[in-house]
């Protein structure tokens, strides 16, 4: 009876030790599976990250780019960036400087995810008043008249000319104005016609073959171009290596880029120089007295006003 109980007691001890293995084993493998798979959501983490971060640099240089040819007088001012542990969100300031002096144009916010999509906060909008049959309703963007321009050779319901405005506005102002030309123009012919006042070229993206329905104006901040510097020729020298820069880079905007340089090549037939460009339009920048001196200018086929703003 006695080597009965002792047996017992001893498959009691027995038990006991192999649950308590089993409880370390199990505690063991807790331990070990979280460890690993804290150590995998780190390491993803950090990768998700850092790939948010070159998403970020990456995306944000092909906006500066796309920037530096698109939109008429409208500068890149500069970007600042917020980041959160799963999102970034950059935001970029944007400007027109008439006359030397700035004025805002909207900023772009665009929102980065640590799963690797980014989307465009879009919080500008252009707007306009009017009847239906007025000839022109002017367009407005940032409370600012917007400019439009006018191909050569296309047909037009309406061709505005604002230069009677001119009159209008007082001379503490500075003002904006579009000139679309009537014929393709090289940079020099443009830039001894404009030099004083000359801000930015409107170049030929393929917009000179004669159309025969009735066409649409094109927004300032749809229009291709460079800004007027000191050297023209390095301003163009730049809007060329750009466009053939964002050919190479692959982004939403590769295939516009190499439409854009068939277009200005003859595809690929000729060389892409500035001076091969065609400048079809620019924009000029002054006080109302100093844009007068434009008023018989004959290449000038509309003109329309845009920003205005206080001297001082």
């Amino acid at each position: 009876m006695n080597e009965n109980n002792n047996l017992f007691h001893n498959d009691n001890d027995f038990s006991k030790l192999v649950k308590k293995a089993r409880r370390k084993s199990l505690m063991k493998n807790i331990v070990i599976s979280l460890s690993v798979s804290l150590l995998l959501f780190a390491g993803f983490f950090w990768l998700g990250t850092f790939l948010m971060y070159k998403k970020v640099d990456d995306e944000i240089s092909y906006d500066y780019a796309i920037q530096s040819i698109q939109g008429a007088n409208v500068q890149y001012m500069g970007s600042w960036y917020n980041y959160t542990p799963f999102s970034a969100s950059v935001t970029t300031e944007t400007k027109k400087i008439v006359a030397g002096v700035p004025v805002p144009w909207g900023n772009h916010e665009k929102v980065f995810s640590i799963f690797g999509s980014s989307r465009l906060i879009q919080s500008n909008f252009v707007t306009g008043t009017g009847n239906s049959e007025d000839e022109r309703i002017p367009v407005y963007f940032q409370g600012e008249r917007m400019i439009e321009f006018y191909t050569p050779n296309r047909n037009y319901a309406f061709l505005p000319d604002d230069r009677p405005l001119l009159d209008d506005i007082g001379e503490n102002k500075m003002v904006e104005m579009a000139f679309s030309f009537d014929a393709v123009y090289s940079i020099e012919e443009v830039q001894n016609r404009f030099a004083t006042q000359l801000n930015w070229y409107w170049v030929d993206a393929g917009l000179t073959d004669v159309q025969t329905e009735e066409a649409e104006p094109i927004f300032g901040n749809d229009a291709y171009g460079f800004l007027q510097n000191q050297d023209s020729v390095e301003s163009a020298n730049g809007f060329i290596q750009q466009i053939k820069w964002l050919q190479e880079e692959q982004g939403d905007f590769q295939e516009e880029a190499n439409r854009l340089y068939d277009s200005m090549t003859n595809n690929g037939q000729n060389d892409l120089a500035p001076e091969k460009l065609g400048i079809i339009g620019v924009v000029v920048t002054g006080t109302p007295e100093e844009l007068k001196q434009f008023n018989d200018a004959q290449m000038i086929r509309a003109a329309v006003l845009g920003v205005t703003a206080d001297e001082y």
